[in-house]
């Protein structure tokens, strides 16, 4: 059963058993509150026929009270009136013997003149006489059965009215739940453009208000584990290349190592036995040298990429010139620069930094740029002025790079031309961003006309 057709009927039934309950009271105690009411009234009249400091004047008191007044003395045990026929002989000796010792008696008494049935009070009074007090009930019965009537058709229209308002009220009751339960189950399918609007303070306001506040907390909870998931999805793809290129490293590094492991036992090996002459010899230990040489650089960029995932990498911060720093990287390659357009600062800059690892910085970007670069391009590093900062870019030309390349371009073991990947292990740009984070150094890559630009920001010295 629907709730709104629970709360008609209940309204209803309330109002129905009102209705019926006020019959029941006027059907069967209607008469006798009137009767209880009229012995009230024979009373409060006997008590002031009785208090001698009272003036009486028995016509007002009986117009006033509808009463009839009788002072009657007793002889004999009977009345001294006309009107005895009105009273039996049994019945009659029966009250005065009561009047006689004290007591007041009431009588619902049938009497043919006048016509009628009364209640009257017997109570005794002074000088061996009682006082009778008449007022007629014979119209009681009559006006019961009148209101009776009456009353019957108050309660068909308080009936016809209640089921009004019993559909009425059902409605404006149910109404708001009803919204509120197409409000849950909108809800519940993921639908939270629904909204509880209402100036209501009572309870179903609290709840729509709760509702409204519960279906925004889960809005925003799906809204974050969507973006979760977006991000969740983000991280399985580049777990997944991470691992690609973690095979691929492991490939590349078994091929580096393997390739002067065996030129260094080919060439230790014909060393001891003599296979070489005396010219050749020198050419046999520079292999060896050269190729232990690159075994070397392998594992110690090996080891510094372990310490900086690791965490366990340590710094000396302090005062370094830049601009030494980059003509010592610079020189290095000073046999290439008849086939480049080479600049770099010649001055002095001194900025904060461990000079140890921002050289290495220095090295990878400006090797990257050697090796990147197609002959006659250019290559330059420029430091300018940023604030309370020094911007350090390597500029090259380059070949032009997607968007996915230059996201993915600081990540471990990456290389972005496969065709030199015999250069290198992929861990160079992976190297400088683990430094300048350890440095809390802003840093980035951006294409420019047909330029790559890797830039770094470290603090001045002054």
């Amino acid at each position: 059963m629907r709730i709104r057709t629970k709360i008609f009927f209940l309204i209803f039934s309330v109002v129905l058993f009102i209705m019926m309950g006020f019959y029941v009271i006027t059907e069967f105690y209607l008469e006798k509150f009137y009767i209880d009411s009229k012995k009230e009234n024979l009373k409060s009249v006997s008590q002031i026929i009785s208090n001698p400091g009272h003036p009486l004047d028995f016509e007002q008191l009986e117009r006033e009270n509808n009463v009839t007044i009788y002072i009657r003395q007793f002889s004999n045990d009977i009345f001294v009136s006309s009107e005895e026929l009105y009273i039996e002989g049994l019945e009659k000796k029966g009250v005065l013997q009561h009047i006689r010792d004290g007591k007041q008696v009431f009588q619902k008494i049938k009497i043919d003149d006048p016509v009628g049935e009364f209640m009257i009070l017997f109570t005794p009074y002074q000088n061996n006489r009682f006082v009778e007090i008449r007022t007629p009930i014979s119209s009681i019965k009559e006006s019961v059965q009148v209101a009776n009537r009456y009353y019957m058709r108050i309660i068909v229209y308080a009936l016809g009215f209640g089921l009004v308002m019993a559909f009425v009220f059902s409605k404006k009751i149910t109404q708001p739940i009803l919204h509120l339960k197409e409000i849950t189950k909108g809800i519940s399918n993921l639908n939270f453009s629904m909204k509880f609007y209402s100036q209501r303070k009572d309870e179903i306001g609290e709840l729509g208000n709760s509702i409204n506040r519960m279906g925004d907390i889960l809005y925003d909870t799906i809204d974050d584990l969507n973006i979760a998931n977006l991000e969740l999805k983000k991280d399985i793809e580049r777990e997944k290349k991470l691992e690609s290129l973690r095979k691929e490293f492991v490939a590349s590094v078994s091929h580096e190592l393997k390739t002067p492991i065996a030129l260094i036992q080919g060439y230790a090996q014909g060393l001891m036995e003599g296979i070489a002459t005396e010219e050749d010899r020198d050419f046999y230990c520079g292999v060896i040298v050269d190729e232990s040489r690159k075994m070397d650089e392998l594992v110690k960029e090996l080891l510094l990429i372990s310490q900086i995932e690791a965490g366990y990498l340590e710094l000396d911060i302090r005062k370094i010139n830049i601009g030494k720093m980059t003509r010592q990287v610079m020189d290095k390659y000073y046999m290439e620069f008849e086939k480049y357009d080479i600049s770099y600062p010649e001055v002095d800059i001194s900025a904060f930094g461990d000079w140890k690892y921002i050289k290495r910085v220095l090295e990878n970007l400006v090797s990257n740029a050697f090796k990147y670069t197609p002959e006659n391009g250019k290559i330059k590093v420029h430091v300018d002025e940023d604030g309370e900062k020094y911007r350090v870019e390597v500029i090259n030309t380059c070949r032009e790079l997607t968007k996915e390349e230059l996201e993915e371009i600081w990540a471990p073991f990456y290389r972005g031309d496969k065709s030199r990947s015999s250069e290198g292990t992929g861990l160079g740009l992976a190297i400088v961003k683990g430094v300048l984070e350890k440095h809390k150094s802003s840093y980035g890559v951006e294409l420019k006309d047909g330029k790559v630009i890797f830039w770094f920001d470290l603090d001045k010295a002054i």
